[in-house]
């Protein structure tokens, strides 16, 4: 009996390790945690006994990923992810030491220490990547959200359908709150009782609808729930008030109202009381919203598409300069036409030059214009005149208010009714522009700036394009996008020598900036020489964030330089060794670039020229690519460029070609790319974090070998004595829209044995200590050996991590941070005398890697040392200031902080 009971307790202690399988369908699966880039990966949860668990990482290999993949829905595994990649779950962790042949249809036929038996934390929660693709019969996986999960359910292979409130019954939960009506153009009745001040746009509140007391009231299926606008109505632009356009608007309302339609009761419409601007009218009912607020035709005029515009100079020659004066020529539903000069004026002349990439357009005598048409009138055989006599060859009446963005939002006829000859008395319109200053060497050159420029736009990929800064007070800053429309872009646009604006852009779809966020609810009519003489309202303390960014893209005219370069060989459009066309012997020839100190500044030209957006990659060797068969000479030499220029050819360059190392394999190349990254310093931090250390030398041999003190140090009786050290913490946010990487692969990467760590960048940042004239007293550097995300805002998910060698990288949005008692991380000033100076920091200073914008990678403060104490101020990003303010800081104390 004896024998038999521990027999018995010796079958107890063997069942846990061999527990009975569950069926398949029993166990349910999904993917849940925190940062989640798709629906395909996740923290992998089961549900055992109705609570869902975690499982550990132990022994874990693709078998059991596969198995977990393919109960989810996806084919396949492509790979795990250990230690709580996806964030720490909650609750039990089920499953440990999972072992899976990689055939089971479900976790639960896997072997495992059993249904909780685990010596786990949650810090060991397993993770996996599946492929996107979906197996037969498996819905399509949700996106994940702030709290979602990808579920696995077996038994339930189609959603269910979601239960839907009857479309003439407004529910409890949407018929709270007012609803909210906004009337565009309103009709006589009511506008002829409007005061002047009462013009704009109309805001009514409806009666909040009950759906307990009145349950059997219908309600229209196009009107708005709760507080909702219309959808036709809720865009930027509706906010803008233009005084200019009331006439047109009157014409407007005279021609619907002719229209049969109907109109809600005037009884039900009380007296306004008096109010301005954008007003509210409470109990009322709601308007006709079958009304199309877009069609704005007049008695006899018709809105017309025009397409595009281009010029066509016909007194003088262009060899692919810039056309900036011409006849007017249209495509309208894919032809061209001419534009009659019957009723074409200044004002229509400004909206076709702001279409062609100019700011403005200007009067002239046309005198030689009208003896070509009356010339080629008078010739029976001219072409001319048989084209002219057909109505398909005229847009006719084309008149515009001047503060339009196109052609096609003035007013125009493509004939006239009961005429007898297309444009009677009139011509072909011509149409000369004003080219901005920066054009200037391609046409006429306009007159020069009165005052220096208060806008300009950064990190913009091809030339017009950026995001919007203005300066105010000697400061440049951001504008907030709220109202931002493509009316206020367009006078930004003009303001910097362009043309109206083709795009505004908002949510800073073009990088975050820094420093101060200026202006707000920025309104314009379209008149305005400048943002400035907008209405816009200053923005209060923390009630925007740079995340709301305004940038723009604008209308730029051809100035034909993309003709004069491009790209050979490589395996796509954006890649590919430089030709370039040069004048070589009087005659223009086709050729290639040296590489001799080519770098990414040289390379962002020609991108920038291509238009092809920012250089990740400037390629000293091209053996890879080969060059055309006209292009095998060198032609351009000595390359060197500040990377602002609009062409290669711009650049300065030797004389006579000179290239030692010759062309064809070791010709200089391009990688381009859309967005790039963008680095900025937290001068803040700096300023904030700024002390001093006598530190012994016994404790600064790793930093000694890394040369990180001054050479006076080598001269020191080691290791007796000290060095005083400046030292200060440093935070790197990337603020553009692309992850920073280090330009070295991980293979190339530099161990160095005493700090027993890798570099990846050499030399990542310079300190430098100057005096106020800019010599150079102290200097020292930093070696990237751990380029990671240390923080991230919430919402952004850490993907580089130094640790055990992992991919480094700063990742969009987020931060890396040198703490100021780590080696390296500071300035050796020993042998520095007290008095006042410059501290300056500067990442990424050989450009090694390419950024969106260079001009923000300094960080400069004033420094004030007494032999015993160290003083910073007045810390700010080199571009975030006017040139005076610049020059007021480095001679004065005068100039407050620009913190980021």
């Amino acid at each position: 009996m004896l024998g038999f009971t521990s027999l018995f307790n010796f079958l107890l202690l063997m069942l846990p390790l061999c527990p009975a399988p569950l069926f398949a369908q029993e166990v349910l699966v999904r993917l849940a945690g925190t940062g989640r880039r798709s629906s395909h990966e996740g923290r992998v949860e089961v549900s055992y006994n109705g609570v869902w668990g975690t499982v550990c990482d132990d022994e874990v290999d693709l078998n059991l990923a596969n198995v977990l993949c393919r109960q989810l829905g996806f084919e396949r595994s492509f790979t795990w992810a250990h230690s709580a990649k996806f964030g720490e779950g909650q609750g039990r962790i089920w499953l440990d030491n999972v072992r899976c042949k990689g055939t089971e249809l479900s976790i639960s036929e896997c072997q495992s220490n059993g249904w909780g038996i685990n010596d786990c934390t949650h810090a060991e929660d397993l993770g996996v990547v599946c492929s996107p693709q979906r197996r037969p019969g498996f819905p399509p996986a949700e996106e994940p959200h702030s709290s979602s999960s990808t579920r696995s359910q077996p038994r339930e292979r189609h959603p269910r359908p979601q239960s839907v409130s009857p479309p003439n019954h407004i529910s409890s939960s949407i018929g709270r709150g007012h609803q909210i009506a906004l009337h565009r153009n309103p009709t006589n009745s009511r506008q002829n009782r409007l005061t002047p001040q009462e013009n704009g746009h109309e805001i009514q509140i409806l009666r909040r609808n009950r759906v307990t007391s009145r349950p059997s009231q219908p309600t229209h299926s196009g009107l708005p729930q709760g507080h909702q606008l219309p959808s036709s109505l809720a865009t930027g632009g509706t906010y803008r008030q233009r005084q200019e356009t009331s006439r047109r608007e009157a014409e407007a309302q005279e021609n619907r109202q002719s229209q049969p339609r109907s109109h809600p009761s005037p009884d039900r419409r009380p007296q306004p009381a008096s109010l301005s601007g954008n007003h509210v009218d409470p109990e009322l009912v709601y308007p006709d919203m079958d009304h199309d607020t877009n069609t704005h035709s007049t008695q006899g005029t018709e809105w017309t598409q025009l397409e595009e515009a281009r010029l066509r100079p016909v007194l003088s020659s262009n060899h692919g300069g810039l056309v900036s004066e011409g006849v007017l020529e249209v495509k309208h539903a894919g032809r061209w036409r001419h534009v009659c000069s019957q009723g074409w004026d200044l004002r229509s002349s400004r909206v076709a030059c702001g279409m062609l990439g100019f700011p403005s357009g200007e009067g002239f005598d046309q005198n030689a214009y009208r003896k070509l048409w009356d010339s080629k009138m008078a010739d029976p055989s001219s072409r001319l005149r048989t084209l002219t006599s057909k109505k398909a060859y005229w847009v006719e009446k084309v008149h515009c208010q001047g503060n339009e963005m196109s052609l096609s939002q003035c007013k125009a006829q493509l004939s006239i009714p009961r005429s007898a000859s297309p444009c009677h008395g009139g011509m072909h319109a011509v149409v000369r522009c004003v080219p901005g200053s920066q054009f200037s060497r391609y046409g006429r050159a306009p007159a020069p700036p009165t005052v220096p420029p208060v806008v300009r736009l950064k990190a913009g990929p091809r030339l017009g394009e950026g995001r919007v800064e203005v300066l105010k007070e000697g400061k440049w800053g951001t504008v907030c996008d709220h109202l931002w429309d493509i009316t206020a872009a367009s006078v930004v646009c003009r303001e910097l020598g362009f043309g109206t604006a083709k795009e505004a852009l908002t949510r800073a779809q073009l990088g975050q900036g820094t420093g101060p966020i200026h202006m707000n609810s920025v309104q314009c009519t379209g008149r305005e020489k400048s943002i400035t003489e907008c209405q816009y309202r200053p923005v209060p303390l923390y009630t925007c964030k740079h995340n709301q960014d305004v940038a723009l893209r604008c209308n730029t005219p051809n100035v034909g330089l993309q003709a004069t370069v491009r790209l050979a060989g490589g395996r796509g459009a954006s890649e590919g060794r430089v030709e370039v066309l040069m004048e070589v012997g009087g005659e223009k020839r086709w050729g290639s670039i040296c590489s001799e100190n080519w770098g990414i500044n040289e390379a962002m030209v020609v991108c920038h020229q291509l238009g092809l957006g920012f250089a990740s990659t400037a390629h000293q060797e091209t053996w890879y690519w080969p060059g055309s068969s006209d292009a095998r000479d060198v032609v351009l030499s000595g390359t060197h460029c500040i990377g602002t220029e609009m062409s290669i050819q711009q650049c300065r360059r030797n004389t006579h070609v000179y290239c030692p190392r010759g062309g064809d394999g070791r010709a200089a190349g391009v990688t381009c790319v859309e967005t790039a990254p963008d680095l900025v310093l937290d001068a803040q931090l700096v300023q904030e974090t700024a002390y001093l250390e006598d530190r012994p030398l016994h404790l600064l041999t790793c930093a000694n070998e890394e040369n990180c003190l001054s050479s006076s140090a080598a001269r020191m009786n080691w290791p007796y004595g000290h060095r005083r050290l400046l030292r200060f913490s440093s935070r790197i946010m990337n603020l553009g829209r692309a992850d920073f990487r280090p330009r070295a692969t991980r293979e190339s990467w530099t161990w160095h044995q005493c700090h027993r760590h890798y570099h990846s960048i050499e030399v990542f940042t310079h300190y430098d200590l100057l005096t106020l004239n800019g010599t150079k007293v102290a200097e020292g550097h930093k070696a990237s050996f751990c380029l990671e995300d240390t923080y991230c805002p919430e919402g952004l998910h850490k993907r580089y991590a130094c640790y055990n060698m992992g991919q480094q990288g700063i990742s969009v949005g987020c931060w890396d941070t040198y703490r100021h008692d780590i080696d390296c991380q500071w300035i050796d000033i020993t042998d520095v005398r007290p008095g006042e100076y410059i501290f300056q920091v500067e990442v990424n200073p050989s450009l090694d890697m390419a950024e969106s914008d260079f001009q923000n990678n300094v960080m400069r403060c004033r420094c004030k040392y007494d032999g015993a104490r160290v003083y910073m101020f007045g810390c700010h990003a080199g571009d975030a200031y006017s040139a005076e303010a610049e020059d007021l800081f480095d001679h004065q104390r005068q100039i407050s902080n620009n913190f980021l």
